[in-house]
Formats: C-alpha cells, structure tokens, sequence
C-alpha cells in the first residue's frame, strides 16, 4: 500500500468497532487483509468476500487462524476469479462504501464493504519443511541437506 493510503487509514477506527456499524464509517479509508472466500463478478464491477485477519508490518496478512469477521472488497474492474482464488491472501486499501448482509450457514451478518483504491494480490505462500528432517539417516529430506549446494559453501 502507498504511504499516502496507508497515512490515511491511520485515523480510521478499529475492524471491529467498524464491522458494528459500517453505515456510521462510510468514506472512511481502511488498510484491512485477510483471505479470499469468494470472488464474485457483477456486471461493472467485482466483489471479493474475505475473511479478515490481522497484518503484518509489509501489510501481509498473518495469523490466518484468527479473525473478526468478513468484509468485501469492491473493485470497479473484472477480476479473474481463478487468480483472486478462495485460500489466497489479499491486502485492500479503499474506503468504507456501507454494508451488504450475506448468510454465513442459517444466520445473516452485515459485511463491512470496501471499495477498493489499492489493491494486492499476495503470492501464494511455500510449505516449510517438515521440523524432523535427518539428511544423514531416514527421514524425509531436508533442504538445507550436504548435497544441496549453497553458494557460501561451495
């Protein structure tokens, strides 16, 4: 996100206090991630459900495991559904546009709406190695293993 957005959502409230009332926040600018559940796209725009999650200080999101809701990002384009993908990592900065009601299972829930100004897609995150590897013995292999040729060895 650009300094100048990010300097912005600065004085905006909390995701929680806004995801209460997002009538009360309409036009004001929010830096918010989380991850993609469902791209939908409308006839002149694109709508992006996504399950909000904490951010780190590059803006990524972090923490998947935890949230305080769903909010939707807007963007005034087609987005090919098939990159902005249900499991990928998004990061918007835009401005609160009001409120959509979606279910979730049986109950309906108001998402905060975001129309987007900036918008980034995260590159899809590589599994670490498992914990226990043993290059010298059985166990599964290991990246960092003596036939891996690292350039400050070799």
């Amino acid at each position: 996100m650009s300094q100048e957005i990010r300097r912005e959502a600065q004085a905006s409230a909390p995701f929680s206090e806004i995801r209460k009332d997002p009538e009360k926040f309409r036009g004001a600018v929010v830096v918010w991630g989380g991850v993609i559940i469902e791209t939908v796209n409308r006839q002149d725009s694109t709508a992006i459900r996504v399950l909000q999650t904490a951010l780190d200080f590059q803006g990524r999101p972090t923490d998947l495991d935890r949230s305080e809701g769903r909010f939707i990002v807007v963007v005034d384009r087609f987005l090919d559904p098939d990159i902005f993908k249900k499991g990928r990592e998004l990061t918007v900065g835009g401005e609160i546009a009001g409120s959509e009601t979606h279910p979730i299972g049986e109950v309906l829930f108001v998402h905060p709406v975001v129309r987007a100004r900036e918008l980034k897609l995260w590159e899809q995150r590589v599994e670490s190695p498992p914990h226990f590897c043993d290059p010298w013995f059985w166990g599964p292999p290991c990246p960092w293993g003596p036939w891996r040729r690292h350039p400050y060895w070799w």
